[in-house]
C-alpha cells in the first residue's frame, strides 16, 4: 500500500478530499469520490482523507470540510473547499491532465 506522501508525489494528478467523518456532507462526498475513482482510474488518484482530530486541517491550512487539494509531483496545483459536484471536481482534475 502506498503512503499518502508517495501518492501525492506521483506524476499523475492526485485529488485529496479532506473531510471530517461526522460532517453533514460525508455521505454525499463518499458517492462523489467513488464516481471520480471510477471515471479517472489509471489517469488520476483520488484519495479521501478523514480528519477526525483536526490535524490535517491545521497541517494543510483548511478552512472547512470538505476541502479538496489537487497535487501533482508533490506540488499543490489548486484547492477548493465547500460542497462541490462530481462535475466540478472532474473539471479540476481535467485541468491537471
Amino acid at each position: 500500500m502506498k503512503t499518502f506522501d508517495k501518492v501525492i508525489k506521483e506524476s499523475v494528478p492526485t485529488l485529496v478530499v479532506f473531510m471530517h467523518h461526522g460532517s453533514q456532507n460525508a455521505v454525499d462526498v463518499k458517492y462523489i469520490v467513488d464516481g471520480l475513482k471510477s471515471k479517472y482510474e489509471g489517469k488520476a488518484n483520488i484519495v479521501k482523507a478523514d480528519d477526525p482530530y483536526g490535524k490535517l486541517k491545521v497541517s494543510y491550512r483548511l478552512e472547512e470540510y470538505p476541502s479538496y487539494i489537487l497535487f501533482k509531483e508533490g506540488q499543490e496545483l489548486m484547492r477548493e473547499s465547500g460542497k462541490k459536484t462530481e462535475t466540478e471536481l472532474g473539471e479540476m482534475i481535467d485541468r491537471a491532465l
